[in-house]
């Protein structure tokens, strides 16, 4: 059996140690896998970077696709049901790793700007794992949120509690969290364009973590400049690797898709493809090749690191005090906001684009985390924010 695999995902190490004298294992850059090399692979492992479709498949003997992503916008869904290619993804492992993003991007507006996220009713667009878990933290941290899901809205009918479009835009603060799609009633392809972006308040925050394509960008930029007070703060870009730098350079906050990087969510990733590609094997009757991916998928699963701990700072005005700078210095989104803008001015090409993300891959969640109080009283709302966050606090 031969596995194609990109050289960049989790664990890569150990399965190459594990699967020698197995079968073969053929790594590659994800920008770099073609057809010469899937021509008598049976399995291909990729991330986001690659274009899976007919034109990397036909003619090869690959039966088995995993992505370590959630979304599969990269990959020709159709293609692969109709030659029968079992097709995996590694939905909801990075949800934790996108809401940590979330409330790192709302700590930075406590830290940087007039807005108290704190009262704030909270739009979330995208009910799916991603979506669910953010507003279910952010309701035990104490806000309130307002929740659009049209495909969720219309399987429940009468039952449902999610709001319109609309009604979601219409928050102070929106965080965007659904899969790019162009196809069908529920298309997500430019969702939100310049009459959504019309009826949003002139000082509304909009954060998107899901896909570029799901903004007109466009049309962003045109209500940027028309809207000076309007915050976008962006994790995702529509043509990525290939920024529009003019959209950079309007953002309140710019970051080269790295909202699902931690450890936890590739170790987590990386498990499930794996045991998913033993199953297969099992199928095949290739059983030690299914025990040695099984073996990897659970070692992933046991891999750890140092949880970090960063101190309370007393003395500070209300607007930067608490909890808030503490998020800040445990994932720093302006600092990789700042080394994103200095690589895109000498243009952006997929190979800084990958090495911008690079260091993210070593990011702990925010539920390793350690806080030292330093006697520092913790509000109520404080606290909660803490235990939603799964901080610890040290005294």
């Amino acid at each position: 059996m031969k596995i194609v695999a990109d050289s960049g995902l989790f664990g890569i190490e150990e399965l190459v140690a594990q699967l020698e004298g197995v079968c073969e294992l053929q790594l590659l850059s994800g920008r770099d896998i073609s057809p010469v090399q899937l021509r008598d692979a049976e399995a291909l492992l990729v991330r986001s970077i690659t274009p899976v479709n007919g034109a990397l498949l036909e003619g090869t003997q690959v039966r088995f696709v995993g992505t370590a992503t959630s979304g599969v916008n990269h990959i020709d869904t159709v293609f692969l049901g109709r030659a029968g290619i079992k097709l995996v993804d590694a939905k909801g492992a990075n949800a934790a790793a996108v809401v940590d993003y979330v409330f790192a991007a709302l700590a930075l507006l406590a830290c940087e700007t007039a807005l108290e996220p704190e009262g704030k009713t909270i739009g979330i667009v995208g009910h799916g794992c991603v979506g669910s878990l953010l507003d279910q933290t952010l309701q035990a941290a104490g806000f309130v949120t307002a929740c659009c899901d049209d495909p969720l809205a219309a399987q429940l009918g009468s039952e449902s509690s999610f709001v319109d479009l609309a009604t979601a835009l219409a928050c102070p603060i929106v965080c965007v969290h659904v899969p790019l799609s162009g196809l069908g009633e529920f298309a997500t392809r430019n969702l939100i364009g310049r009459e959504e972006l019309s009826h949003m308040a002139e000082n509304a925050v909009l954060i998107n973590p899901s896909r570029g394509g799901v903004v007109d960008e466009q049309a962003l930029k045109h209500h940027l400049q028309s809207s000076p007070r309007f915050i976008y703060a962006a994790d995702v870009w529509r043509d990525e690797p290939d920024v529009d730098a003019e959209l950079v350079g309007a953002s309140w906050l710019a970051t080269p898709h790295i909202a699902g990087y931690s450890v936890q969510a590739k170790q987590t990733a990386t498990s499930v493809l794996l045991a998913e590609l033993s199953r297969f094997a099992c199928a095949a009757e290739k059983f030690e090749v299914a025990a040695a991916l099984n073996s990897v998928a659970e070692h992933c699963l046991s891999c750890t690191g140092e949880a970090r701990e960063v101190s309370l700072e007393s003395g500070m005005d209300s607007n930067r005090g608490g909890l808030w700078p503490a998020i800040v210095r445990l994932l720093d989104l302006r600092a990789v906001d700042k080394s994103f803008r200095r690589a895109l001015r000498g243009g952006m090409t997929a190979e800084k684009f990958d090495r911008q993300r690079q260091p993210l891959l070593k990011r702990q969640q925010l539920s390793l985390a350690r806080v030292a109080t330093n006697g520092v009283a913790l509000s109520q709302s404080e606290r909660e924010l803490a235990a939603a966050l799964q901080l610890t606090l040290k005294a």
